[in-house]
């Protein structure tokens, strides 16, 4: 009814609800839907999660491939990511249409939270925003999701050119390296001290910081030459990287299986 009382249902409005809720496949709800908007915007606010996370992801595949970055990019394809005034373009055009649909996703989200203030017991203009936000949502975040697959399925990483990025710094990415390595000698807070200087040092003269920790005598005071090139090897300097993956693809096996 209009108010959701069921009353032109006598009894047995109840009865009728979980029947009908059990024939679509749908959980029966607790409360008429009418004025009680909390499953309409916890839908809305979990496509607006999802979208987020499309679009985070389609946003770094975007920096990733710009040209001063070059570390990672899309499956070329025939007609796919060139440029009508620029034709060594290679453009990310998974990842750019995901973000748009990523934004879209989120500002429809928005609407539907935004009319969880109905007026009584049946809103006048809120519920009916909430129909035309809530399916336009779900297109967008589904676009999202559809477009980060397609990103990912084929990415073309450079792994040379990341350690070539990384070298283009001169070391100064590992200073935290540097000064963990140095805090068993000199305590943590004078070695962060002294790391800090070297850097500072090392962009002064156009050095790289290693040449300014082989320099400094307080340096070689605390750690060898060897020492000093294990600290600031990137390779070994993953901490729980790869534990931190493990996990997240259990997870997402895990899901994959309830789902299933």
């Amino acid at each position: 009814g209009a108010a959701g009382t069921l009353a032109a249902l006598g009894e047995r409005g109840l009865a009728v609800a979980e029947l009908l809720a059990e024939e679509l496949g749908l959980a029966a709800a607790d409360l008429p839907w009418h004025a009680e908007r909390d499953r309409t915007a916890a839908l809305a606010a979990a496509l607006g999660v999802t979208a987020g996370a499309m679009a985070k992801i389609a946003h770094d595949v975007v920096l990733l491939a710009q040209s001063e970055v070059g570390e990672a990019g899309e499956a070329p394809a025939p007609g796919k990511g060139g440029s009508s005034a620029m034709p060594h373009k290679r453009n990310p055009v998974d990842a750019v249409l995901a973000q748009a649909a990523a934004r879209l996703a989120q500002a429809q989200a928005t609407a539907v939270l935004g009319a969880m203030a109905h007026e009584h017991e049946r809103a006048a203009g809120a519920w009916q925003a909430e129909w035309q936000a809530l399916p336009d949502l779900a297109r967008y975040a589904g676009g999202a999701v559809a477009r980060v697959a397609d990103a990912v399925s084929g990415l073309e990483v450079d792994a040379a050119r990341m350690r070539a990025n990384l070298d283009a710094g001169g070391g100064l990415m590992l200073a935290e390296s540097l000064a963990v390595a140095l805090a068993p000698r000199l305590g943590r807070p004078e070695a962060q001290r002294l790391v800090q200087e070297l850097c500072a040092r090392a962009v002064a003269e156009r050095a790289t910081l290693r040449e300014a920790a082989l320099a400094d005598a307080r340096v070689a005071a605390a750690l060898g030459p060897e020492a000093v090139d294990a600290a600031l090897d990137p390779a070994a300097y993953l901490g729980s990287s790869g534990a931190l993956i493990d996990r997240a693809l259990v997870g997402y096996r895990a899901l994959l299986t309830e789902l299933s």
